[in-house]
């Protein structure tokens, strides 16, 4: 199965993605195993199986699905530690606004102290959940984000999904 277009992407971070923009048709859906990804070395396998998954995922029916394979380029060290400080950058970001709006919340009736222990604890929880399901980032890592949309239906659906080889 061929791909449509192929272009580069550097983001802000420095990290260079090779995307591959392909549309299957309803027809090609069994072709896609075959999927020929011209930037993916290691791991082929897993990211044709995640782009079969994302496809079925989708649910086109007769439409077609347009989807996009972005595949990294390896992180150096340098590139890991910016990503791991900005997913630092969101935990405290997603703590510290469910903090303020359960103080806020339960400050008013039951009083300031009350309410600065209900938003401590969910602020803590919430970073705490939100951490375990963030990866974490390191040297060497080939990042692949796949990216599905169809029109139609009830309207434009998309999905995405990351891998991290």
């Amino acid at each position: 199965m061929p791909v449509d277009k192929s272009y580069q992407v550097i983001t802000p971070h420095g990290v260079v993605f090779d995307v591959n923009a392909l549309v299957i048709a309803p027809e090609q859906c069994c072709h896609l195993r075959t999927l020929s990804l011209p930037f993916v070395h290691q791991g082929h396998y897993q990211v044709v199986e995640k782009v079969a998954q994302l496809y079925d995922r989708m649910l086109p029916g007769k439409l077609p699905c347009h989807m996009r394979v972005a595949v990294a380029r390896p992180l150096s060290r340098l590139q890991g530690d910016r990503l791991n400080e900005q997913r630092h950058d969101i935990l405290n970001l997603l703590g510290a606004s469910v903090s303020q709006a359960v103080t806020t919340l339960v400050g008013g009736p039951a009083g300031f102290a009350a309410g600065l222990v209900a938003g401590g604890a969910a602020g803590t929880t919430t970073s705490q959940l939100a951490k375990s399901r963030l990866p974490t980032f390191h040297a060497g890592d080939v990042l692949v984000s796949l990216y599905a949309r169809v029109n139609g239906g009830i309207g434009p659906q998309t999905s995405s999904m990351l891998l991290i080889i």
